[in-house]
């Protein structure tokens, strides 16, 4: 792990030098084209793009093909070592290096052709570096977003910089910045592999052909789909916003409000990467999406009442990498393993393209229709808040979610133990059972389980005024009707249905919260065995939640709520047993189903270091069974 752990610091350090050099050269050229002609200033950023990006979107089948078909590490070196050599060789002879705009513009293309390989192979990396460094995929993006947007923002200074010396006209320090930045890339990607990647060699000509094929299949994936759709609306309210800034240009100095956007966006990007990477949880990162759409809207209406462009511009960019970091996340994660570098050449191509547009739609814009910034701000923020709506709405749950963690924050501090831990099945029906402690113990096994959990809550804290509407609305909790026996449990069909729907339904066997101070566990109900006698292929996760009693949510010296302190940095500990089937011979017997799982669920206490019960303390419960089941039939 701590290998793994080296090798992705290793990628961190290579990719983030290759997007400081790259920008660098970018803001150089940018620069050149503004000072070339009268008015040149006005469509500087437009005329340079293109160079920068078409690389990216016409080699995108052979891109795809070199990151999807060969080791790696060798595409990330030698992509590196071309924009090397490419510096070299045209950067190298400071009297001689050409200085018309078109030549600068042809060296950046060619330079972009080693970046263009370069970016898809870095993304498709991602997946097994998480697996193999045992960390969340959203935090290893964060990571890696974070080094990308500081690399933006650092090269665009760097850029500045090296023009304001009048690189390279006798600067050769200035021009050593990007030899070294190369060279760096080049070295610190030489040690990046992981044993978790996938890759398919396939004949140049056939991997070419597969690129357009695995287009199909990546789109045929729900989850690749809305998160590829998602990262094309955030480049394109991001452009957008940040073309609305060039107005005008400093030629006293090089500076332009263009670039001083740019560089606040990238150092809020940065920022906010840094924030979503520290959500590692799957599911609950999705609720960053609607949280940083509206604060993306909020920065665009900042900027729209004239507000000055620098706390809009870090906002933007906050937003930015909030948003980012979980919709390439999930994008890596439903793409086929076979197919990453692929994937992400399909993505670079769309949002690219996408970058283009815009692009020559704001020149046609500007030149023939004369719209100011305000009037393509007031366009990006009406179109930006119809598109908040949606997600907002649909994402309502994970966002709802989020927003209590961070509610929740100062109040519960959680830790999670077990062999069963990182095993958790990610997709597919799961039944999960634990011991019910207190009212938030399907919050607090949300916080553990890393997928969207279905859980079965009885009406007793169900029916309570706001819990219910949230419940109905918004979680899809399953209602179970507190009370005795009963004839119909139309919860155990619901139940059911989920389960064949693929979801992760949470049950707590026991019926009713713990009311005993000491560690015991109340005879499971036989819905459980009903639930799995009709799904016994069903995987069964069971969990022991600890530290759940005593809270102001528990039954201590009362219901739930009352004759309690609120709770403040309680630690919460949930044991997680690995997921198993149970056997025909177990489920023949609904009592040797319910004590089984009623043994496991007992037995998952000593992963936290905890007694575990003998059967000895068990003994009354266990003879009683029988009475019991009577009294339940003559009911």
């Amino acid at each position: 792990m701590n290998g793994a752990r080296i090798r992705l610091a290793c990628l961190w350090l290579s990719q983030t030098a290759r997007v400081t050099a790259d920008n660098c050269l970018r803001m150089f050229v940018i620069l050149l084209a503004a000072r070339a002609v009268p008015g040149g200033s006005e469509t500087a950023w437009y005329q340079v793009t293109p160079y920068f990006i078409l690389p990216f979107i016409l080699l995108a089948p052979i891109n795809g093909a070199l990151a999807n078909g060969l080791q790696r590490r060798w595409v990330l070196a030698g992509a590196s070592a071309w924009c090397l050599f490419l510096t070299v060789i045209v950067l190298l002879d400071l009297d001689t290096a050409p200085q018309t705009v078109s030549v600068w513009c042809a060296v950046l293309s060619a330079n972009m052709l080693g970046a263009a390989v370069y970016s898809p192979t870095r993304y498709a990396l991602l997946p097994a570096a998480a697996e193999d460094a045992r960390l969340p995929l959203a935090r290893v993006n964060g990571l890696i977003e974070l080094g990308g947007a500081a690399g933006v923002a650092g090269g665009l200074l760097l850029g500045v910089g090296l023009y304001e010396v009048s690189w390279p006209a006798g600067n050769p320090a200035a021009v050593a910045v990007i030899l070294l930045l190369n060279l760096v890339a080049v070295v610190a990607a030489l040690p990046v592999t992981f044993p978790s990647d996938v890759i398919r060699p396939e004949p140049p000509l056939r991997a070419m052909a597969d690129f357009f094929r695995d287009a199909g299949r990546i789109w045929q994936q729900r989850a690749a789909r809305a998160s590829l759709l998602g990262f094309m609306g955030l480049v394109a309210v991001g452009t957008g916003a940040i073309l609305a800034y060039t107005d005008a240009f400093d030629p006293a100095n090089g500076k332009t409000p263009l670039m001083a956007a740019l560089i606040l966006v990238m150092v809020g990007a940065a920022l906010g990467s840094f924030v979503a990477g520290l959500q590692g949880h799957p599911y609950r990162a999705i609720g960053l999406i609607p949280l940083g759409s509206i604060g993306l809207l909020a920065a665009l209406v900042w900027a729209l009442l004239g507000a000055d462009p620098f706390w809009p511009s870090l906002l933007l960019g906050f937003m930015g990498g909030l948003l980012n970091v979980p919709l390439r996340a999930i994008y890596q994660a439903a793409v086929p393993a076979d197919a990453r570098g692929n994937a992400m050449a399909v993505s670079n191509t769309a949002n690219y393209t996408l970058i283009v547009v815009l692009a020559a739609a704001m020149v046609a814009l500007v030149r023939f229709a004369g719209l100011e910034p305000t009037g393509q701000l007031v366009l990006l923020t009406s179109a930006t808040a119809l598109t908040v709506l949606g997600l907002v709405w649909v994402l309502r749950r994970p966002g709802l979610e989020q927003f209590m963690e961070v509610l929740v924050w100062p109040v519960y501090r959680f830790r999670a133990a077990g062999p069963g831990l990182d095993r958790v099945p990610l997709t597919g029906p799961v039944l999960v059972i634990a011991n019910h402690t207190a009212y938030l113990d399907p919050l607090w096994v949300g916080k553990v389980l890393p997928r969207r959990i279905i859980p079965m809550m009885t009406s007793v804290f169900y029916d309570l005024p706001v819990i219910r509407q949230l419940m109905v609305y918004v979680v899809g909790t399953i209602r179970v009707q507190a009370s005795g026996y009963r004839r119909e449990a139309p919860e155990l069909k619901e139940a059911i249905a989920a389960l064949d729907r693929g979801e992760c339904v949470v049950l707590f066997p026991e019926g009713r919260l713990r009311q005993d101070p000491k560690p015991s566990l109340r005879r499971f109900g036989r819905g459980v065995w009903h639930i799995l006698n009709q799904r016994p292929q069903t995987p069964v996760v069971v969990l022991w939640i600890e530290g759940g009693w005593g809270s102001f949510f528990s039954y201590l010296n009362g219901p739930p709520m009352k004759n309690k302190r609120f709770d403040f940095w309680r630690h919460i500990a949930i044991a997680v047993s690995e997921s198993q089937v149970l056997d025909a011979e177990t489920l023949a017997d609904h009592q040797r189903t319910r004590t089984y799982l009623r043994r496991a669920c007992l037995k998952a206490r000593g992963y936290l270091g905890l007694e575990v019960p003998t059967m000895a303390e068990e003994k009354d419960e266990e003879e009683n069974a029988a009475v019991s089941d009577a009294v339940e039939k003559r009911a």
